[in-house]
């Protein structure tokens, strides 16, 4: 699962799941569907510091097991449903707003409603929280260089990975085409100074095509190494992990209201 800060949490077809006709509408009325996730994560953000504030401050442990941050903070699929909901509320919100037509009014009113009742359910089950937070790696660096492999086009994403083992989102995708005789050495944007302190590793994950790359690296990367393709070309490797899952999901009862 992704943090709450990892960018592209929630996109448009996430909320095109809930919302078929959502891109029909957006295009129509020229509104931008990002800005209006941007501004539903904002909204939420400050909720759910709210929220961290106040857990924090009714539990005397807490200073010495996690340092309070919306990094900390994994998006389970409650919580994904929160700001799916919040985003498609804003959208319709505008659209009713640019024409005033009341199937709007109602959409924008339903998903008000949904995102509430998705708020509370999430309050009332915990907030799912991560003892040593992994962000998404940027896109990472890929470089073709000399080597003994076949003509082809690869795909290249990397996770951190840290010392419990536990594995951040995938980056994005960066291709590479080689040539005859080549291969290509791989490594990660951030580099060894600019790595997340929780950071005991990297893994690269790599294929032909953009669905089912595996892993390449048997053990755990050095944070700042580089990672050469090797003549036998890629492996079978393990697929993804999918991001961190909870450490600990915490309920905080006086946040549990209905709006």
């Amino acid at each position: 699962m992704a943090l709450f800060t990892d960018p592209g949490v929630v996109t448009l077809q996430d909320l095109l799941s809930f919302e078929a006709s959502l891109g029909q509408v957006a295009s129509t009325h020229g509104i931008d569907v990002d800005s209006k996730i941007a501004l539903a994560m904002d909204a939420i953000g400050e909720r759910l510091m709210l929220w961290l504030l106040n857990a924090g401050a009714a539990d005397p442990q807490w200073p010495t097991r996690r340092t309070l941050r919306l990094s900390t903070i994994v998006v389970t699929p409650s919580l994904r449903r929160w700001i799916c909901f919040e985003s498609l509320s804003r959208v319709f919100a505008e659209a009713y707003n640019v024409q005033l037509n009341t199937r709007y009014q109602g959409k924008w009113n339903e998903y008000q409603q949904q995102a509430t009742n998705a708020a509370h359910l999430l309050f009332l089950a915990g907030v799912g929280m991560v003892y040593a937070p992994l962000p998404k790696p940027a896109v990472p660096l890929v470089s073709i260089q000399s080597g003994t492999n076949a003509a082809q086009t690869l795909f290249v994403q990397t996770a951190w990975v840290n010392s419990s083992g536990d594995e951040s989102t995938l980056s994005d995708a960066n291709a590479a085409t080689m040539g005859e005789s080549a291969s290509v050495a791989v490594a990660m944007t951030e580099g060894a100074l600019q790595a997340p302190a929780t950071a005991a590793g990297w893994n690269v994950y790599a294929g032909t095509t953009t669905l089912g790359l595996s892993r390449q690296n048997m053990a755990p990367l050095v944070v700042g190494s580089v990672w050469d393709m090797p003549p036998s070309g890629l492996m079978a490797g393990a697929l993804p992990i999918g991001g961190q899952t909870p450490d600990a999901n915490i309920a905080f009862v006086n946040e549990i209201r209905r709006g």
